[in-house]
């Protein structure tokens, strides 16, 4: 079976914040490990072609700060689940913009058929009931993660595994990046 290919960013976040973030998706989605945006959903299939694109719009593209402060549901109709997102108010921008920038050449067939919202996944539910709850949980908070992108990965997914093809740095432009 050929791997489809995709494109993620694992940002950088703060030691605390990134313990919650790990533990709260493991608990809630029974994904391991730390979360992730991603970009390109898996459907590109020329590994060089892909890595070489994101390699020329990361050279234009600064490292992106940004800031979570609040849940949403999103309904995955076709499946019945109901996922549940933290999503940056800052930075919202900045990752639009990226997500389109690579969506063009050998990625242009990736473009999702449903409005993409950056986001990172931390639950994923049958029942919308239990949803909400969470919801409005981590919204009763004053949630206020931040994090940053420094790097893009260019990785290959098959059926139950993720391989990591290329790490690819954005440009760090200005004094403060």
């Amino acid at each position: 079976m050929m791997s489809a290919l995709e494109v993620v960013a694992k940002p950088e976040f703060a030691k605390a914040d990134l313990e919650w973030l790990t533990q709260l998706r493991e608990v809630k989605t029974h994904t391991p490990g730390p979360p992730s945006f991603t970009l390109v959903f898996p459907g590109a299939d020329s590994a060089v072609a892909v890595t070489k694109h994101v390699q020329a719009v990361c050279a234009g593209i600064d490292r992106i700060r940004f800031c979570l402060h609040s849940a949403m549901i999103v309904p995955e109709h076709k499946t019945g689940w109901f996922h549940v997102f933290l999503v940056p108010d800052e930075g919202f921008g900045a990752i639009i913009r990226l997500h389109d920038r690579l969506h063009v050449g050998p990625l242009a067939c990736c473009w999702p058929d449903m409005p993409y919202i950056p986001h990172l996944t931390v639950a994923s539910m049958r029942e919308l009931n239990r949803a909400r709850t969470m919801m409005a949980s981590l919204n009763a908070k004053d949630l206020a993660v931040i994090g940053r992108i420094d790097e893009l990965e260019v990785q290959a997914r098959d059926a139950n595994e993720q391989r990591c093809l290329a790490r690819v740095p954005l440009a760090r432009h200005g004094f403060f990046h």
